[in-house]
């Protein structure tokens, strides 16, 4: 039987070869614009909130693979975010209650350890301090951050794999021997 598509396709007219799908009622687009902002790198900002997640997005930054990875994190203390893009982006403040977007790199990629804990129903309140921008021996620079997580909900219990086995566990040998 084949597969039905929930909502229809619809052609760019302009660009043929691309066909645009709607989600269906309710559903919420995911990545980097869905959030307010970007996380402030500045001395002394601190991010606290729910982490929501980890993304990736098209980044022509990266001349290897051309993406990048960021999370999403819901505020519960209001922060410094960088709201729009390039020159015309602006740091100010950020209300809880808004998601923010935070870069995953050296700093921040141990938050990863948690996405899978996370799929299972997990809660963690994350907590980063923004220290310094620093200069590597590399010629470029780095922002000093640390990063901290606190698990409010735990995951749920995932089932155990039944034995691929049938019997009561006794050693059939024993049977055997019997006979």
């Amino acid at each position: 039987m084949a597969r039905r598509q929930s909502t229809p396709a619809q052609e760019d007219t302009q660009n043929p070869s691309t066909t645009m799908a709607r989600a269906p009622e309710g559903f919420r687009r995911l990545g980097s614009v869905t959030a307010a902002c970007w996380f402030a790198l500045q001395p002394g900002n601190i991010l606290r909130g729910k982490l929501l997640g980890l993304y990736e997005r098209d980044d022509k930054r990266n001349k290897v693979t051309g993406k990048s990875e960021f999370f999403q994190v819901e505020l519960t203390e209001a922060t410094f975010g960088r709201f729009g893009k390039g020159e015309k982006a602006v740091d100010q403040e950020a209300e809880a209650g808004l998601v923010v977007n935070l870069n995953c790199n050296t700093k921040t990629e141990i938050l990863k350890d948690l996405i899978g804990d996370i799929n299972n129903g997990a809660e963690y309140e994350i907590y980063v301090i923004c220290h310094k921008k620093i200069d590597l021996d590399n010629g470029n620079t780095m922002w000093d951050m640390e990063t901290f997580a606190n698990m409010t909900k735990a995951p749920k219990a995932v089932k155990a794999a039944e034995p691929d086995f049938s019997g009561d566990g006794a050693d059939e040998s024993d049977s055997q021997d019997a006979d």
